[in-house]
C-alpha cells in the first residue's frame, strides 16, 4: 500500500495528460463536424440552384412552344373535321349508283375491250376470229361465242391460239387503259413468244420458216401497230430467242445477249469453269 500510495501522484498526472489529449480530440471532432455541416449545406444550396435553373429552362421551353403553336393557329386556318360528312356523302353516292349501275359500267367497258380483242384476233388470224370474242372478268379467260355455243380459251386449239389470244387481250386492255388515262403502268413484258412455234426437239439455231415464221412476224406487226397507234404512250419489252431479219423485228432489237459476241447477259469474267455448250 505504501508503494501504491507513493505512485498516486504520477498516476494522476498521467490521467490528466490523457484527459487533455482526449479533450483536444473532441475539439477536433467538433471542428470537423462543423466543416462537414457547412459543406453539406453548400452542396444542398448548389443542388437547389441547379434544379431552379432546370425548372426555369423547362418553363421557358413551354412558353416558347405555346407561342409557336399560337402563332401557327393565327397564321393558318383551322382544319375542320369533315370525315363524318364525307362518309355520309359517299354512302349516298354508292346508294345512288347501286350495284346494277356498277355492273352496267363494267359490262360497257368490257364490251369495248372485246371489240379490240376481236380486231386483233382477225389481224393474228386466230381460230374463231369470225365469232364474237369476249373477255370473261369472273373466269379470267376469253370466250368465243360460236354457233355451237361458247368456246373457252382452254378449248381453242393449240399453243399458237393461246399465245395469240393472251397477247390480243393484254394489248387490248392496255390500249383501253391508255386511252382512258387510267393509272396503269404503260408497259408490257413478254418472254419468248416464239417458243410455241419451235418443236420441243428442235436443235439450237433452228430458223423459223413457212407459216410459223409468218405467224410470228404477224404477231410482232400487231404489237408494233398498237405501239404506233398510241404514239409513244405504251412500251412492249420482249425477251426473245428467235432472231428475225424482217421488219418490224430487226429494227426493234436493242441488244443481243450471246456468248459469241461477248455480250452475254452473264459477263464472261464471272464464269470460272468452262461450259460445255453441247
Amino acid at each position: 500500500m505504501s508503494v501504491i500510495g507513493s505512485h498516486i501522484p504520477e498516476i494522476n498526472a498521467l490521467i490528466a495528460a490523457e484527459e487533455g489529449t482526449l479533450q483536444e480530440i473532441r475539439s477536433a471532432l467538433g471542428r470537423n463536424q462543423e466543416q462537414l455541416d457547412t459543406l453539406t449545406a453548400g452542396q444542398r444550396a448548389a443542388q437547389g440552384q441547379a434544379d431552379a435553373s432546370r425548372r426555369a429552362v423547362l418553363v421557358q421551353g413551354r412558353i416558347s412552344l405555346f407561342l409557336e403553336t399560337a402563332g401557327r393557329h393565327v397564321q393558318a386556318p383551322r382544319v375542320v373535321d369533315r370525315r363524318e360528312e364525307i362518309s355520309v356523302k359517299i354512302a349516298e353516292l354508292e346508294e345512288a349508283i347501286g350495284a346494277g349501275a356498277r355492273d352496267d359500267r363494267l359490262n360497257s367497258f368490257v364490251s369495248r375491250i372485246n371489240t379490240k380483242i376481236k380486231d386483233k384476233a382477225v389481224d393474228l388470224d386466230l381460230e374463231h376470229k369470225e365469232s364474237p370474242i369476249r373477255l370473261d372478268p369472273r373466269g379470267l379467260t376469253v370466250v368465243a361465242d360460236t354457233t355451237r355455243g361458247p368456246v373457252r380459251l382452254a378449248d381453242m386449239g393449240g399453243g399458237e391460239n393461246w399465245l395469240g389470244y393472251h397477247v390480243a387481250t393484254l394489248l387490248s386492255m392496255h390500249e383501253w387503259f391508255s386511252e382512258q388515262r387510267n393509272p396503269v403502268p404503260r408497259f408490257l413484258i413478254l418472254d419468248q413468244p416464239s417458243q410455241v412455234y419451235f418443236p420441243e426437239d428442235a436443235p439450237d439455231g433452228t430458223a423459223l420458216a413457212g407459216p410459223d415464221r409468218t405467224a410470228l412476224l404477224n404477231l410482232y406487226r400487231t404489237i408494233q401497230n398498237m405501239i404506233v397507234a398510241l404514239d409513244g404512250d405504251f412500251q412492249v419489252i420482249v425477251m426473245e430467242h428467235a432472231d428475225l431479219d424482217d421488219e418490224p423485228f430487226r429494227s426493234s432489237v436493242e441488244a443481243r445477249w450471246r456468248r459469241s459476241n461477248n455480250q452475254a447477259l452473264v459477263p464472261q469474267d464471272w464464269i470460272t469453269e468452262e461450259i460445255d455448250d453441247h
